[in-house]
């Protein structure tokens, strides 16, 4: 009775697990391409660390970030996507349309980031004055301790 129980149990984790797996990246396609940014003069540049997300028409999310040289590459089931690049809060998203075949790939999808003009705040408002308090209140114990000395 206890070896039934054993061998039932290894079968519904064996079948459990299954499930866990994830599906082979040979089943997958592949959408692929290089994200650009333009500098001041108007010239192109890789753009790393972008958020690339693919949205399926079924609502499934990939998200992937492009490598130091501007490209990026996403595992996706095959079908039709809205890809949209976004770094905020600096440069205005992009979007496109890419359809997708069994274990195809879709490559030279690439976006060329424009500046919003929008700035990039290095710290959030409401801590501007407290960081002006500490950095007054540092420099007046500095100036009074080397007039103590």
């Amino acid at each position: 009775m206890r070896r039934a129980l054993v061998v039932v149990l290894v079968v519904l984790l064996a079948v459990a697990s299954t499930s866990l797996i994830p599906p082979s990246y040979g089943a997958m396609s592949v959408i692929s391409g290089t994200v650009y940014w333009y500098d001041q003069y108007g010239d192109l540049h890789p753009f790393p660390w972008v958020q690339v997300v693919a949205t399926s028409t079924d609502g499934g999310i990939t998200v992937a970030s492009s490598t130091t040289d501007g490209t990026y590459m996403l595992y996706v089931a095959p079908g039709s996507y809205n890809v949209t690049a976004a770094s905020d809060p600096g440069y205005i998203p992009q979007s496109k349309m890419v359809t997708v075949s069994p274990g195809g790939v879709a490559g030279g999808v690439d976006f060329a980031l424009e500046p919003s003009g929008k700035p990039i705040p290095e710290y959030p408002a409401p801590l501007v004055p407290v960081l002006l308090l500490v950095t007054a209140l540092a420099a007046t114990m500095m100036l009074r301790r080397r007039r103590a000395d």
